[in-house]
């Protein structure tokens, strides 16, 4: 899977303080301004999540820029619409860097996927026409390109539309608009966007089996969890079985419906950027996923572990001839999700029940997939 589409808000002269603060409470990653417009930051506290892009147009806007020190701390990005500026900088900037291109016939779309090869951070790219084929043949000649390609957009219809062309969309969209109900819509469409659809299949018990006293794994999120949620946890990199959230009636306990009692401490945990992550390794603040029973995955921010000694069971499955296990907690409180979505106390399971799993290709160093041989058992 690529990495998560990245949401920005350009901000210009007519542009509201409530639709800053709209961006400030929504997902968004950057606010784009020009340096006519920056002044309009001054005395704003953005959060720290939402980074700064500033557009120059000349090697003297730019020298500028460096002569505020505030202003040069405050900017992630450089971005310019002078590909003669870029190509004088390039190769001596601190700064990411990236072009704006607005596409308007055969030429400036040659020129864009110029650009998008020319190992640029970011492409932005506005369309004069109505029409997504334009993005479908940048697309589809620069899938190798490191480059991200963004979408310059008015509104959510052509935002929401452009995250889908080709399948893969749109690296990100910049939202042009100053309407705060699409600077909200437009949030929900991205976070929407970049939820992952794991393929779960039936996983046949073949071993149940008591194995002792061994270090259980809580993964408390910083996220309220449904019921039809969990998270996918394996013994090898080769797949994971879902095991339920804490969303489930307790009869001697409230519920902790932030947490999913992960099992043993050696477990993996998929999250995103294809990262599959040894429970020993997470830490607060990292991000892993929940899915659900469908498959459907949303990011969430790992708040805190709680490592206990614990009676543990070991659960073997078999997915399409691949066997895959791992060990939850031995306690009816803790369950796994069925193959219809249901879910199994782990103290009731047996060999022959159907559980939900999902199949991975192996191989893994520090979490992240590699090509290599290699054979876990």
């Amino acid at each position: 899977m690529k990495n998560e589409r990245t949401l920005w808000f350009e901000i210009n002269s007519d542009t509201s303080v409530d639709a800053i603060d709209k961006v400030c409470q929504s997902a968004y990653d950057v606010v784009l301004v020009s340096l006519k417009n920056a002044h309009m930051l001054e005395g704003l506290n953005l959060p720290q999540k939402i980074r700064t892009a500033l557009i120059v147009s000349s090697m003297d806007e730019l020298e500028a820029v460096k002569a505020s020190e505030a202003l040069w701390k405050k900017s992630e990005y450089i971005i310019s619409e002078n590909i003669s500026l870029w190509q004088q900088i390039k190769d001596k900037s601190e700064k990411k860097l990236g072009l704006i291109i607005d596409v308007k016939d055969k030429p400036t779309l040659d020129k864009a996927v110029e650009l998008v090869k020319n190992s640029l951070d970011i492409v932005i790219i506005g369309f004069r026409d109505a029409t997504n084929i334009p993005l479908e043949l940048i697309l589809a000649t620069t899938q190798k390109s490191q480059c991200r390609i963004l979408k310059r957009v008015k509104d959510t219809r052509d935002g929401e539309a452009s995250l889908m062309t080709m399948e893969v969309g749109a690296d990100g969209i910049v939202l042009s608009s100053n309407d705060i109900g699409s600077v909200v819509e437009m949030a929900n469409i991205i976070q929407r966007s970049n939820r992952r659809k794991f393929s779960l299949k039936e996983a046949v018990v073949t071993a149940v089996k008591p194995s002792g006293m061994g270090s259980r794994v809580c993964i408390d999120t910083t996220s309220e969890l449904t019921q039809d949620e969990g998270m996918l946890l394996g013994s090898t990199s080769s797949g994971g079985l879902l095991t339920c959230s804490e969303t489930h009636f307790l009869p001697y306990m409230k519920l902790r419906t932030f947490r999913v009692n992960a099992g043993g401490i050696h477990l993996y945990v998929w999250g995103p950027d294809e990262q599959a992550v040894y429970l020993s390794d997470l830490r607060a603040g990292d991000k892993v996923y929940v899915v659900n029973s469908s498959g459907e995955a949303r990011a969430v921010t790992v708040g805190r572990l709680k490592i206990e000694s614990r009676p543990l069971l070991y659960i073997e499955c078999e997915i399409e001839g691949v066997r895959i296990n791992t060990f939850i907690q031995d306690d009816w409180h803790v369950r796994m999700f069925g193959s219809k979505g249901e879910i199994i106390p782990s103290s009731e399971i047996k060999a022959g029940d159907k559980l939900l799993g999902f199949l991975d290709k192996p191989g893994r160093h520090v979490g992240i997939k590699i090509d290599e041989t290699i054979k876990e058992v």
